[in-house]
């Protein structure tokens, strides 16, 4: 009687568990040839099969496979990607987890690519490097992250010099965004996207230029997306290989709000981001010196410590004062990161080492000459933002409630509803500090207290939700009687 090999055995299991194409490449990987009895010995199941089963997400196969040959662990496609990045790349969770139990040990863009930041951060720290490298995956660790659905958390990767924009693969790959918007989850999607728009990501770019973001948030309905791309420039009448606009992809898949905005994008103003860098604090021309031998790192650490680190500043510029004009790879520079702190201290440190004052830093700051000057030089700034997108009108609030410089600034043409980030508005902001009199002014110019914003949760609050949470009855009272 022929002997029948281990291999054959677990061969078959895998046809009783459903999983005939690696069964079958088992098989005919240990099959004796002609009048030779059966091999004990077992023989390495082609990876290319072991592969499939973790693309298709075939759990109970890839288990199998593992136990007769542990080394498939380390298979890696015809690109160089590993079994665990496809895994993930395909969204399948459990068997990822199972490929690093086994003993695959990721690396870098992998970590990105699987959210784990506790892997991720000290492989940053020590090879930043590599952050902005190409990779099998398909991009650099920002693109991993996107895919993997990091939401607001990416700004772990712009943490250690990650850049938006970077298209190793030309016009035939993707870009951060893009894959972000894909992400299966839609409120994930969102997220990441709108934080890697929020924060120097292109509307267009290179990749994969036939399906832009617009044309990618328009299919899948995101009202919210679709303004924020069209406020930040996007071409509302690119079409795609098909010959479709967004509006026509819109259209096509029901969704009824987003086509009625890009029947009419001119409703949605335009950002503008003319005083960004145009002026110092005495009003001249800002010209920034020479940054060249000032590392990316010592940049990044300032811009960092200006979001309340008053000493640390201090100390910096008193090594190198050229650091005031530092921006960090999110587009923000030192002296913005301390207005939307709403840290007056540490903006005055930066204006007198010389960093530009911008229309929302004058707002902060409570420098209505100034805010004047500025709006009356140029009307279409009361569309200016700040860092991270911050809208202008959320600047009083941050200066810890300017209602006379919000006065100025609705008399301007700032619309409250207008001037939103996810929904959240000035007045969610107002209402999180407790801030009375400015929640009874943006009351009293449209804002509307049912609205849900996202900016401090994504699961979003009104209002008046965020009142009660922190204990603010007063403006409670004034949020339920409006």
């Amino acid at each position: 009687m022929q002997k029948t090999g281990r291999r054959t055995f677990l061969g078959r299991a895998l046809v009783a568990a459903g999983y005939t194409g690696l069964a079958a490449g088992m098989a005919s990987a240990v099959a004796p040839a002609e009048g030779q009895p059966e091999r004990d010995t077992p023989a390495a199941p082609p990876s290319g099969r072991f592969l499939d089963a973790v693309r298709e997400g075939d759990l109970a196969a890839v288990r199998q496979a593992l136990a007769v040959d542990a080394g498939l662990v380390h298979s890696r496609d015809g690109v160089g990607r590993t079994a665990f990045a496809l895994a993930l790349l395909h969204r399948h969770v459990e068997i990822a987890e199972l490929l690093r139990e086994r003993g695959h040990n990721i690396d870098l863009h992998e970590a990105a690519l699987a959210l784990d930041w506790k892997t991720y951060e000290p492989m940053a720290e020590r090879s930043p490097g590599l952050i902005n490298q190409d990779h099998p995956i398909g991009g650099t660790a920002m693109y991993a992250a996107a895919h993997g659905g990091a939401g607001r958390q990416i700004w772990r990767v712009y943490r250690y010099g990650g850049l938006p924009n970077e298209f190793p693969r030309g016009d035939s790959g993707h870009s951060a965004l893009q894959v972000g918007l894909r992400h299966p989850d839609l409120g994930v999607a969102e997220m990441t996207a709108a934080t890697l728009l929020s924060n120097g990501a292109s509307v267009e770019g290179p990749g994969d230029a036939e399906n832009t973001p617009l044309h990618i948030a328009a299919g899948r309905g995101s009202v919210d997306l679709v303004e924020i791309l069209i406020r930040k420039g996007a071409a509302v009448n690119a079409q795609d290989s098909q010959g479709r606009t967004a509006l026509q992809r819109a259209e096509v898949a029901g969704h009824t709000a987003v086509a009625e905005m890009l029947r009419d994008p001119s409703r949605v103003p335009r950002d503008n981001a003319s005083s960004r860098r145009a002026y110092d604090a005495d009003g001249a021309p800002y010209a920034p010196p020479d940054l060249t031998d000032l590392s990316l790192a010592s940049r990044l650490k300032i811009v960092g410590r200006s979001h309340g680190d008053l000493d640390s500043v201090r100390a910096d510029l008193e090594r190198r004062p050229a650091l005031a004009h530092s921006v960090a790879t999110t587009t923000e520079g030192a002296v913005e990161a301390g207005a939307h702190m709403g840290r007056p201290d540490i903006v005055d440190v930066l204006l007198e080492h010389g960093a530009p004052m911008s229309l929302p830093t004058a707002v902060m700051h409570n420098n209505l000459k100034r805010a004047r000057a500025l709006l009356d030089e140029e009307p279409l700034r009361i569309h200016e933002r700040g860092a991270h997108d911050f809208p202008l009108l959320w600047y009083p609030v941050i200066g810890k409630g300017l209602t006379e410089m919000a006065e100025l600034l609705l008399s301007r043409g700032a619309q409250v509803e207008r001037q939103h980030w996810m929904g959240t508005t000035a007045l969610h902001y107002a209402a999180l500090g407790g801030q009375a009199d400015m929640v009874a002014l943006l009351l009293e110019h449209g804002a509307d207290p049912q609205r849900v914003g996202r900016k401090f949760d994504d699961a979003g609050h009104t209002a008046l939700d965020l009142a009660e949470a922190r204990g603010h009855e007063d403006v409670a009272k004034l949020l339920r009687g409006s």
